[in-house]
């Protein structure tokens, strides 16, 4: 037997591709899908955070069109950023047209002084070393350290760079001089399409799997781990069982998953040493049309804005709200010590955007929706990389494979997670024939 603790997209994921070895999916919340989720709050609809798919990989491409023909739109990115009382296309180091020249002249010459040194390839790089290098210092100071000390709530020099390789695209001199003379640069990072569905939220794409996984175990909420006889503790429904596998795929949080761990002592007190990012997202619905200005989303790296980042699913579908108004999604980071209130985020918050000119004070809100989600940004420092080089490599001994976001600790998305549970299944089938 195969156990998957997580319900999410990898757990389904994994699920799907493993087909007819005995497999069994278990999942604490009342219904599949993890942060893949949407919720309805009136007649609005509202995922969690912004969860659109990005794709490019053919197999998942075909996957996604063989089971939801003509669901999903491509859609173009259309994201800025706010910054200085100025609105600017993203990437930023692509369009500093439009911020005060002195600013431009620092990003430029910083730019092209980084240009000529080599992209640091240590592991051990901090965020700060990896940008300055990269990107130059003006470009830093201006966007790269004040959104990501934000988002991350960290300072760029207690981070490492592993994350950064895929997510933060680095502009050739040619597209840094165009943007900074108001000349566009196109399709530009892992994000310029997305796809969203034309009806309903992200959720539909988890039903796509649920209903093609029938070995799913809803409330099922693990709460302990036996490493060496190979078995979970399960409570449902009040009651305590155990279940025995042969191989068990993990992709709830990793530290959640080693406090677990009961008879290997020196694995749960890691898990101490792993850090993270909570994050409070407030939906809100809004009885006009319109808001964003036809944004998807906005970034906001100034200190004086209270969120990082501002979305509008009604830019990227209408049929996520009624007629007439519009939803936006207003993005917190909050460390994992720290008081989540949102009665004390509401005031600032609705301020700023007033500031912003998203809201007007006329405007009235017709839904107001706080999720939570914790863990939401994982945390690159060096303790994490020791850890994860020190558990990985010796859960995998004991036939525990840590996929997904959450489950191998990392900066990731939807089509990462498909491709995760697709290939962690191929590697288990192809373990189980040379079993046979």
């Amino acid at each position: 037997m195969i156990l998957i603790l997580g319900g999410g997209l990898a757990g389904l994921s994994t699920a799907y591709h493993l087909r007819d070895l005995p497999h069994l999916v278990l999942e604490a919340e009342s219904r599949p899908g993890g942060l893949c989720r949407s919720r309805r709050v009136g007649e609005f609809v509202f995922d969690y955070t912004g969860h659109l798919l990005h794709l490019r990989d053919p197999r998942a491409i075909a996957l996604v069109e063989r089971w939801l023909p003509g669901v999903f739109r491509i859609i173009e990115r259309r994201a800025c950023i706010r910054t200085r009382g100025v609105s600017l296309p993203f990437p930023f180091q692509a369009h500093l047209h439009g911020l005060a020249p002195e600013v431009v002249a620092d990003c430029i010459v910083g730019f092209v002084e980084a240009s000529k040194r080599p992209v640091p390839e240590d592991p051990r790089t901090s965020f700060r070393d990896w940008s300055l290098a990269v990107l130059g210092g003006g470009i830093s100071e201006a966007f790269m350290f004040p959104y990501n000390c934000k988002l991350f709530r960290r300072a760029p020099e207690a981070m490492t760079a592993d994350w950064v390789s895929w997510a933060v695209p680095r502009p050739s001199l040619e597209e840094v001089v165009r943007g900074a003379l108001g000349l566009p640069n196109r399709k530009m990072g892992y994000n310029a399409t997305f796809r969203y569905p034309a009806r309903g939220g992200i959720e539909v794409l988890v039903e796509a799997f649920a209903q093609r996984v029938p070995r799913v175990r809803l409330g099922a909420r693990v709460c302990g781990v036996e490493l060496r006889r190979r078995r979970v503790e399960l409570e449902v429904a009040g009651r305590r069982e155990h279940v025995a596998y042969e191989a068990l795929v993990v992709t709830i949080p990793l530290p959640a998953f080693l406090r677990m761990i009961r008879d290997e002592p020196e694995l749960p007190p890691l898990a101490e040493r792993l850090d993270w990012t909570r994050v409070a997202c407030w939906n809100l619905g809004v009885d006009r049309s319109g808001l964003g200005e036809g944004a998807h989303w906005i970034y906001f790296p100034d200190p004086d804005t209270p969120y990082y980042r501002v979305g509008f699913p009604t830019n990227f579908s209408d049929a996520v709200a009624p007629p007439g108004t519009s939803s936006l999604y207003v993005e917190f980071a909050l460390r994992r010590d720290e008081r989540f209130d949102p009665a004390a985020l509401e005031a600032p918050a609705r301020e700023a955007l007033e500031r912003e000119g998203i809201l007007r004070p006329d405007d009235r809100i017709v839904a107001s929706d706080w999720v939570l989600l914790d863990p939401g940004y994982v945390i690159f420092d060096w303790a994490r990389q020791e850890v994860l080089a020190q558990v990985l490599p010796r859960l995998e001994r004991a036939g525990v494979h840590c996929i997904g976001r959450y489950g191998a600790w990392t900066y990731s998305y939807m089509e990462r997670a498909i491709l995760d549970g697709m290939e962690t299944a191929e590697r288990l089938r192809a373990a189980a024939a040379v079993a046979r």
